[in-house]
């Protein structure tokens, strides 16, 4: 829930004006998405407390605290700044993200190794939010056209508001929809609806306009299927491929160039660049602790990348952070790989191999690791923490191989 409300945090442009209203319902959640997602993490602390779970010094050694430090560092910078309100409520969240999203995912991603869990906690949080998420988005797409697309360029922001946070958030999803579909099976309710979910976010990250998105969604579903391809049924498609592009090449060409031409390319200047020289010249002026953002008042800016946006507003002190970050994800990437035998189950492997790549490369032009109350970087302190929970367990691990609790009135397989 608290990821679900996050994505409600709804942005201004920079007239300070919000974008033309949905109903009243929705207009309620864009109006309390920050409230209403510390709420339900301060909850989620209490219950799981309450639960007897308690925190574990060996949950804190996570590689998502390192995102974390940033996020604090520089919401510290934006006190120095004079916005005290941000300050104060952002400190207080970040604080109960590393509880809720790092301690909690880290120590129920553990039990389900142990098959506690009937599903994994990280594809169980993922694929709940999904469900709610996208159909927002679709609901917005279908009944709120005037809210659907930006003035100029017709991109679709749906409830983020945004058409970069949308496609960023889609992407995300991706891993733990594709593990459904390969773990339970195209035939079960789980891996058909998980499928459809899929479908529903290649529209999204089309009608977002997101080239980075888009392709990033379609790389994780093209990872995804080869566990479906042996090395013959390889051959196969590629032998079908050569022999059909040439038949495709004529017959649909100018279309499909003109679909993606429409999309991708026309009316999109090169603003990114801009973003980074800017914020490549600010953290030169101030590279030991960042300088502040240009704008009055000062508010919380990025400029697009993340590792361009931390040395901008945090210096050097920020770029450390996350280099550390950098580091353990690799070193998480490396350890998981090695992890490829026949006690465990490739799918969940696969799942955070493919998870972190994304982040990674998703971080390179956008601001995946940096947001308070940003779905992204929340999703990103999951895939991480169940990462690291992997990583960090000390006897053979053998993923769940059961259906989750529920699924047997859904049509879900037991696997072997």
């Amino acid at each position: 829930m608290a990821l679900w409300f996050a994505a409600f945090a709804k942005a201004q442009d920079f007239e300070g004006q919000l974008y033309p209203p949905m109903n009243a319902p929705l207009e309620l959640l864009f109006a309390q998405g920050r409230n209403l997602s510390l709420g339900a993490m301060l909850i989620a602390v209490v219950v799981t407390l309450m639960l007897g779970k308690g925190i574990r010094r060996r949950d804190w050694r996570n590689a998502s605290i390192y995102i974390a430090a940033v996020n604090v560092f520089i919401i510290f910078k934006l006190f120095l700044y004079g916005n005290s309100e941000i300050f104060i409520l952002g400190s207080f969240a970040i604080a109960i993200q590393i509880l809720v999203f790092v301690v909690c995912a880290s120590r129920y991603e553990r039990e389900s190794f142990d098959g506690l869990n009937l599903m994994p906690y990280v594809v169980k949080v993922i694929y709940i939010f999904a469900i709610l998420f996208l159909t927002c988005n679709v609901y917005a797409y279908i009944y709120f056209p005037g809210s659907s697309a930006v003035k100029f360029s017709g991109r679709f922001f749906g409830v983020t508001a945004n058409p970069q946070h949308l496609a960023m958030v889609c992407a995300l999803c991706v891993p733990a929809l594709v593990y459904c579909v390969v773990h339970y099976g195209v035939k079960s309710i789980v891996g058909l609806s998980a499928g459809a979910m899929l479908a529903c976010v290649l529209f999204l990250e089309y009608q977002s306009g997101s080239r980075l998105g888009f392709f990033g969604a379609l790389l994780c579903i093209l990872m995804g299927c080869r566990v479906f391809l042996d090395r013959r049924r390889i051959i196969y498609v590629l032998i079908l491929s050569v022999l059909a592009l040439p038949l495709v090449y004529f017959s649909f060409y100018d279309s499909v160039s003109d679909l993606i031409r429409l999309r991708f390319v026309e009316g999109r200047s090169d603003t990114r660049s801009e973003y980074w020289v800017a914020g490549w010249n600010q953290f030169l002026r101030s590279p030991v602790f960042g300088s502040e953002p240009s704008e009055e008042p000062a508010r919380y800016y990025f400029t697009v990348s993340s590792w361009i946006s931390a040395a901008s507003s945090g210096g050097v002190i920020a770029l450390v952070f996350l280099l550390m970050f950098l580091i353990s994800s690799i070193g998480y990437f490396s350890v998981v790989s090695g992890l490829r035998n026949r006690r465990l189950d490739m799918e969940h492997v696969d799942l955070y191999l493919s998870a972190i790549v994304l982040i990674l490369a998703i971080s390179v032009f956008e601001a995946v690791f940096l947001g308070v109350f940003s779905s992204h970087t929340m999703m990103v302190y999951l895939y991480i923490a169940g990462a690291g929970s992997l990583v960090g367990a000390k006897r053979s691990l053998s993923a769940p191989h059961q259906s989750f609790y529920g699924a047997s009135g859904l049509g879900v397989r037991h696997l072997r």
